[in-house]
């Protein structure tokens, strides 16, 4: 191995916190087979939800919504002068609201019969799991809307059907005779067509519509289903789209979805119908209303008309005709004009007068008319008091109450705008009433100027008066009248259809492609969703990497993880495996952490520690020690971790004395500990000896300095197994006799945290030449060549197995 992969990436390098794209591509290819399986699994249940969905198709519908305002001459606009209706053009999103209302769909769907369906014929799914899996889809696919096959006679009212929600299944046993069967098998029963058929939900009669042989239905079973009108209600609410074909338009598209193409079609036919039966009803209403207002005003005024011509029939005939001709000249004139307007003005009075008697003694649910009212803002306030009590009738005709919130709402609006409507009459009745008595004033200066004006000419004049205001009232209560009943007899609907309703052929639902395309995303997304949450979650140091992102220190090398059966592992001369490649390339690597220049031929002491236990010190210490004396160099290993020693189970020796025997006892000598490892003779053991009480106190002794100069004198190597470094002191009291530090971490076992520690000791020197190396990597969670470089797989394959001797 290179220098510079041993001393690791630079400390620049180090701290950089950006990943590698490479390796963040590996660590997910790694996983391939999950994503495979995810998708797999993704795909198949698309698949299965695909075949228990029915396709949907769209139908659409053009319409034009009429504008009085802007062209299209309503009839009603004959009395839109009166105050009956507003002469705003209708907002076109309310007429969008009437048309998507839930009542006019209720009753499209029970017109058209939409909440009864008849579906034959499974798909290949379905009938595969219920006939060999013993499943219960019951999925049949095709629903038969143009042409059902059998014809059901409820004998329950209209209203409960409505609220009924069941699924039966209709088998055809001949032409003769059926069975009916629920979904669950709880009743079956076998009857003829035409005779009463007793379920749970009420009774029925069923008869065929089609010809079971031509159509192949013998045998086969037929799924009706009932839904309750309001679920069907929402359903089709749901899928239903109304929108202007352009900002300011009064051309609406309709659109529906629906699974089936004709059933899409008259849905939309029949709800334009709805909507305009109901737009002429309310308009056949509301003329009604008004021409019998306008009726009982003029039964009214005909009576007062009646009496002021006979005053006046009486006035002339007291005083004769021709006593009115006598009054001639200029002032005459200006009295007549001045009259004229005095005329209208009362005129005006009366009418408002009225007007506020109707609104003192009318009902709560009468409407208030503004014939002849000039005032502007009050004409509006009546127009809109007459939408409202409008709208009010139409909620309660559709089954709302009178504590309905909406309702009670109307009723607020309706109490506000009668007090505004009563305030604004009360000022344009004292406005015109201030112009009156101007108009009188006028009047009688020029009366006075008429020079010997006869007392029966004023007479006259008066009751003349009179006659006019009520002439001119009765001829134009009587044109409204006249325009009313032609209105009664012209009501035309308010949509006109410009395109009926018409279904594309191809389906809109499901989109099978997308909802692949879908699927294989949910089976990439999930598991890279795992793998990433699992990595934020993780702690653990797993690979080279891992420690290099952190930390500047050298890592000399990377111990491949064991297989789980070898517990204690020790390399052999002869062996190839990856481990054995690992811990030779160990072997080469100690040379470039060890100090370069030494006067003397001393041994080199390498300590091999590790954070915490478990992390694998005594099979570096052993193996590295194994390796060294593979390599003609002797070699001493001593087994210092005097708290829980563990080198004598990889070396296969035993030992009746160690290092703690050697302390405790002045009268042995460093020689008598000495073990010479089975079969290698480059390779000697000193043990840790027995337990002791005093760990720490021991390694403090003077006779540990003779120890190591006597492994430093007699051997090349000698590799120290010492106690974990952050649970005892031991170590650290050890450490002025190393040259050289070999600090193990164990991949997928130490939290990444510790290394904070690690970094202090190296930037804190307490270890001399410390580098580091990682144990229990697995190679399948890196990159690179790994160990062996496809040698040792090499060899292992040239090996023949024991079944194939003696062949060539």
């Amino acid at each position: 191995m290179e220098f510079e992969k041993v001393k690791g990436i630079d400390k620049d390098d180090g701290n950089e916190n950006s990943l590698d794209l490479r390796e963040q591509i590996e660590k997910y290819l790694r996983n391939w087979k999950w994503f495979a399986i995810a998708i797999l699994i993704s795909l198949l249940y698309t698949f299965y939800n695909l075949n228990f969905k029915r396709s949907s198709y769209e139908a659409v519908s053009t319409i034009k919504i009429k504008n009085e305002k802007n062209g299209d001459k309503s009839a009603l606009s004959a009395f839109q002068d009166m105050g009956i209706m507003s002469n705003s053009n209708d907002n076109i999103d309310d007429e969008i609201e009437v048309l998507k209302s839930k009542t006019l769909i209720s009753e499209v769907i029970t017109t058209l019969k939409l909440n009864i369906q008849f579906f034959t014929n499974k798909n290949s799914l379905s009938e595969f799991l219920d006939n060999n899996i013993g499943f219960n889809t019951e999925f049949y696919e095709i629903e038969n809307y143009d042409n059902p096959p059998i014809d059901l006679n409820f004998f329950i009212s209209d209203t409960a059907l409505y609220t009924t929600s069941a699924q039966f299944l209709i088998k055809i046993n001949s032409d003769n005779q059926y069975t009916f069967a629920t979904l669950d098998e709880s009743i079956v029963k076998t009857q003829s067509f035409g005779e009463k058929l007793t379920t749970n939900f009420g009774d029925l009669i069923i008869l065929p519509n089609v010809d079971f042989k031509k159509a192949n239905l013998i045998g086969e079973n037929i799924l009706v289903s009932i839904t309750p009108v309001a679920d069907m209600t929402n359903a089709y609410l749901d899928g239903l789209a109304i929108e202007p074909k352009a900002e300011f338009s009064n051309v609406l598209s309709l659109t529906v979805t629906d699974s089936h193409k004709k059933k899409a079609e008259n849905f939309l036919d029949e709800l334009v119908h709805r909507y305009n039966l109901r737009a002429i009803r309310l308009k056949e209403e509301l003329s009604q209303n008004t021409s019998e207002f306008v009726s009982e005003r003029l039964k009214k005024i005909s009576e007062e008309l009646a009496d002021v011509d006979e005053n006046v029939e009486n006035v002339k005939s007291k005083y004769g005709a021709s006593s009115v001709a006598s009054s001639a000249g200029l002032n005459m004139q200006a009295a007549k004009q001045i009259e004229q307007e005095k005329n209208q003005t009362a005129t005006q009075l009366n009418q408002i007068k009225q007007v506020k008697e109707i609104v003192a003694t009318k009902g709560k649910n009468e409407m208030i008319p503004s014939v002849g009212i000039a005032d502007a803002n009050v004409a509006n306030s009546v127009a809109k008091y007459n939408e409202l009590l409008i709208a009010k009738q139409t909620r309660l005709k559709g089954g709302s109450t009178e504590k309905n919130p909406i309702v009670v709402a109307l009723d607020d609006q309706l109490k506000s705008l009668e007090t505004t409507i009563n305030k604004g009459l009360q000022n344009a009745e004292a406005s015109t009433k201030i112009a009156y008595d101007a108009y009188s004033q006028q009047y009688n200066i020029a009366q006075g100027r008429i020079y010997g004006a006869p007392q029966q000419e004023t007479q006259i004049r008066d009751v003349t008066r009179k006659q006019q205001t009520k002439e001119a009232l009765y001829l134009y209560l009587l044109q409204k009248r006249e325009e009313t009943a032609i209105t009664l007899g012209v009501a035309d609907p308010n949509a006109k259809i410009i395109d009926k309703a018409e279904s594309n052929p191809n389906r809109v639902a499901p989109k099978k492609k997308m909802a692949f395309i879908f699927a294989i995303l949910i089976g990439l997304l999930i598991p890279f969703s795992i793998i990433y949450l699992r990595d934020i979650l993780d702690s653990k140091i797993h690979t080279r990497e891992d420690i290099e992102r952190v930390l500047s220190i050298p890592i000399i090398a990377d111990i491949p993880k064991l297989d789980g059966k070898k517990s204690r592992y020790l390399i052999k001369k002869e062996d190839h495996s990856g481990v054995a490649e690992a811990f030779r390339i160990l072997r080469t690597n100690i040379s470039f952490i060890l100090p370069k220049t030494s006067e003397s031929n001393d041994g080199k002491v390498i300590f091999v520690t590790s954070s915490i236990a478990h992390e694998g010190k005594s099979l570096v210490s052993t193996n590295l020690a194994t390796a060294l004396s593979h390599a003609n160099k002797k070699t001493i290993i001593l087994g210092l971790d005097i708290r829980a020693p563990k080198i004598e189970p990889y070396l296969g020796v035993r030992s009746k004395q160690g290092v703690t025997n050697y302390i405790i006892n002045s009268d042995i000598n460093p020689a008598d500990l000495v073990v010479s490892a089975p079969e290698n003779d480059y390779l000697d053991i000193i043990t840790s000896g027995d337990l002791a009480p005093n760990p720490a106190e021991l390694l403090m002794n003077a006779r540990i300095k003779e120890l190591f100069d006597f492994a430093k004198e007699n051997y090349e190597y000698v590799i120290v197994d010492t106690a974990a470094f952050s649970m005892v002191t031991d170590t650290l009291l050890l450490s002025k006799f190393a040259d050289a530090f070999i600090y193990v971490i164990r991949a997928n076992f130490v939290d990444k945290r510790m290394l904070k520690y690690v970094n202090f000791l190296y930037k804190e020197q307490r270890l001399p030449n410390m580098a580091l190396l990682l144990n229990g990597v697995d190679q399948k969670k890196t990159y690179g060549y790994g160990y062996g470089y496809g040698y040792g797989t090499a060899f292992e394959n040239s090996q023949k197995k024991w079944w194939q001797f003696g062949k060539s």
